[in-house]
């Protein structure tokens, strides 16, 4: 097991998530082109695959202000937050439910810093563990009483709780194993048509229908039948990471009329052949699906850059 979900959100959209009120913002971005930012209660909701009984997460945060006391980050299961991440002007603190605070950390920031923080959550009533890292260091290491009830998460909630200031995200990591570490979300763009070109292009090639970044629907490629595949080339890598902890395709579509597939999967190519995701069911409106890979299907090893670079990319009606 390993990482669950990652979006730096270089779609420039907040599709990947189950709700949100947040904003897509690009003035000063933290990290690549995108973050997002919000204020006054303003949230962005994941929802997870399967409940979990302990949780690691990671996201880059700027607040604009270090004089504030706001929420960031809520454990939640159902609509109950068990576990969350506060603001105490310009240290962190480790909160049982929203208003029972566990421990306060030293690690200091101020306004407009980028810092990264990271966080390790078990819920249970006298074996719970709540341990939050900034920029790396084990800022708080609390062991016991993490929860007034539920000890399973199944979602997590980004939220800017302060009516004042805003605050801004990116980068954001969850993982069911171990910390994700000092990661950071890159985008690599569709620039070529692929070994396969099996849906109806509105127009021109199909690589150009979706191409754009930010998602335009006035181009699409489209298709009625069950297992049609179209593949792309990409950008290479422009920088040279330690490691690459996963790889994750991102495609958007819906349905229009009465398809004999209702589902997407996503398809990655590498070392001669084309491996694929779980169905991902689209619906009547436009929605983004993703499957994610954290190690090369075809050596069952960390990606290498050669290996990212030389990939195709796409997607089969299923």
């Amino acid at each position: 097991m390993g990482r669950v979900f990652i979006d730096g959100f270089e779609s420039g959209s907040l599709d990947l998530w189950d709700g949100a009120t947040m904003t897509i913002y690009s003035y000063n971005p933290i990290d690549g082109t995108y973050h997002i930012r919000g204020y006054n209660g303003n949230y962005a909701i994941k929802n997870l695959p399967s409940s979990k009984t302990e949780l690691w997460i990671a996201f880059r945060y700027k607040p604009e202000s270090a004089s504030f006391t706001s929420r960031i980050f809520d454990f939640r299961y159902g609509t109950t937050t068990i576990g969350s991440i506060q603001q105490q002007t310009n240290v962190m603190q480790a909160m049982r439910g929203t208003s029972t605070v566990l421990a306060t950390g030293s690690q200091t920031f101020g306004p407009n810093d980028v810092i990264l923080v990271e966080a390790h959550f078990k819920p249970n009533n006298s074996e719970g563990v709540f341990q939050i890292k900034v920029n790396g260091r084990l800022d708080i290491d609390f062991s016991g009483n993490t929860t007034d009830g539920p000890t399973s998460i199944d979602n997590i909630r980004l939220i800017a709780y302060s009516p004042s200031f805003y605050a801004n995200f990116d980068n954001v990591i969850i993982d069911d194993a171990a910390f994700p570490g000092n990661t950071k979300i890159k985008a690599i763009q569709v620039n070529g048509p692929g070994a396969f070109s099996q849906f109806t292009p509105s127009a021109g090639a199909n690589w150009q229908n979706v191409d754009e970044i930010p998602y335009s629907e006035t181009d699409y490629n489209e298709t009625t039948d069950g297992g049609k595949l179209d593949t792309f080339v990409h950008g290479a890598l422009t920088w040279n990471p330690a490691n690459i902890k996963a790889v994750q395709v991102q495609a958007r579509g819906k349905l229009i009329g009465n398809p004999t597939t209702t589902n997407l999967q996503l398809a990655v190519g590498t070392g001669g052949s084309l491996y694929y995701s779980g169905n991902q069911a689209l619906l009547v409106n436009s929605k983004s699906v993703s499957g994610l890979w954290e190690v090369n299907p075809a050596t069952g090893l960390p990606w290498t850059v050669n290996e990212v670079n030389a990939a195709e990319i796409g997607y089969r009606s299923a």
